[in-house]
């Protein structure tokens, strides 16, 4: 909420004219726009899936772990190693698993993020054509604290990035 605040305060500052400023909720939006849903709930059953996997294989870790738990006075040190590497392997096949299937980068984050495209460019679609019909030089997200919309004179990207080159270029100088 601060930050929508401070993002108030800078488009006043910039001068009394007459701005017309907007906001949404892309929570409140995402949780009513069906195509939303349907992929949080494919995205659950593949997730439901690979919790399966990961269970079938921390079961034979615990199996193999108890059968050489039994069995390990009655083993020699070699077969005891070979068990324990084993076990060992597993765990590391069990981690490896999880990173790849459920990490930040993993395959359900991909899955997410290439199922959710469309559907975020769709969004943003609309909140322009909103932005637009009804006049507003700005729309915030409340939910986020951003700006999602503004028009497009107003944006100073390329003037920053040409005063950053230049100021970068005088200090090459120095």
């Amino acid at each position: 909420m601060k930050k929508i605040l401070y993002t108030l305060l800078l488009i006043i500052s910039f001068g009394f004219s007459e701005v017309k400023i907007g906001w949404i909720d892309s929570q409140e939006i995402m949780s009513k726009y069906e195509p939303v849903r349907q992929i949080q709930i494919d995205l659950e059953k593949e997730g439901r899936r690979l919790e399966l996997e990961v269970t079938k294989l921390a079961q034979k870790r615990d199996s193999l772990f108890s059968e050489y738990q039994r069995q390990q006075s009655l083993m020699s040190v070699d077969r005891r190693t070979q068990k324990e590497e084993e076990i060992t392997s597993l765990e590391m096949q069990i981690q490896r698993f999880q990173m790849e299937k459920f990490g930040p980068e993993g395959e359900l984050a991909r899955k997410q993020v290439q199922m959710m495209q469309p559907i975020s460019a769709k969004i943003q679609e609309a909140i322009n054509i909103v932005s637009v019909d009804r006049g507003f030089d700005y729309v915030l997200d409340a939910a986020a604290g951003a700006l999602v919309y503004t028009l497009p004179q107003n944006n100073l990207t390329e003037d920053v990035i040409e005063e950053l080159n230049k100021l970068n270029s005088g200090s090459n100088g120095d």
